[in-house]
C-alpha cells in the first residue's frame, strides 16, 4: 500500500503535500498476514536490536524502505543534530526526525529494544516484565544493596 496513488493534496507553506486517504479501502489491509501479533511485535524490537544498521541506514516512511545516510548527507553532526537514528520525516524529507537523539539516549533506547526483543523471545508470560519501568544501571563502582561493586558501563 505504500505505492498507491495520492487521492488527497495539500499545501501548506508553500509546501506540497500528497497521500492516500481512502481508509475503507484498506479494510482488509494485511488479512494474508497469519503472523500473530507478538511474533511482529517481536520482529519489530529485534530489527531495532539487532539488525538495524544505525552508522549507515535511515528509516524512510515515505517509502516504506531502508535509504542511505549517505544519499541524505546524514554521515556526521551539524551542530545539535547528532544522526544517529535516522528517520526521515515524510513530509519535510530533509529534516531527520531523531536528530536530537544523543548517545546517552541512543544507547538506553538500544539496550531497551534488546531487552524487550530478549523478553518476547525467551519469557512464557512476558507482560509483567516487558513492561517495567526502565531503570538505569548503577553508576560504575557503586555498592549495590548487598554491597557487590557495581561495573555496569566497564570496559573489560
Amino acid at each position: 500500500y505504500q505505492e498507491m496513488e495520492a487521492t488527497c493534496y495539500v499545501t501548506v507553506d508553500d509546501n506540497h503535500y500528497a497521500y492516500f486517504d481512502q481508509v475503507d479501502k484498506l479494510s482488509n489491509y494485511g488479512a494474508h498476514n497469519n503472523e500473530t501479533l507478538s511474533s511482529l511485535l517481536w520482529a519489530f524490537f529485534h530489527y531495532w536490536a539487532y539488525q538495524h544498521d544505525y552508522t549507515q541506514d535511515v528509516i524512510s516512511i515515505r517509502t516504506g524502505k531502508i535509504i542511505s545516510k549517505h544519499m541524505k548527507d546524514w554521515t556526521r553532526r551539524v551542530g545539535n543534530d547528532r544522526h544517529l537514528i535516522c528517520i526521515e520525516d515524510p513530509f519535510e524529507t530533509s529534516h531527520d526526525l531523531g536528530r536530537v537523539v544523543d548517545k546517552f539516549s541512543i544507547k538506553i533506547l538500544r539496550e531497551e529494544f534488546e531487552r524487550a526483543a530478549n523478553i518476547l523471545q525467551y519469557d512464557p508470560n512476558p507482560s509483567v516484565k516487558l513492561f517495567e519501568p526502565y531503570v538505569p544501571p548503577p553508576p560504575f563502582g557503586t555498592l549495590d544493596e548487598e554491597g557487590i561493586l557495581s561495573t555496569a558501563g566497564a570496559i573489560i
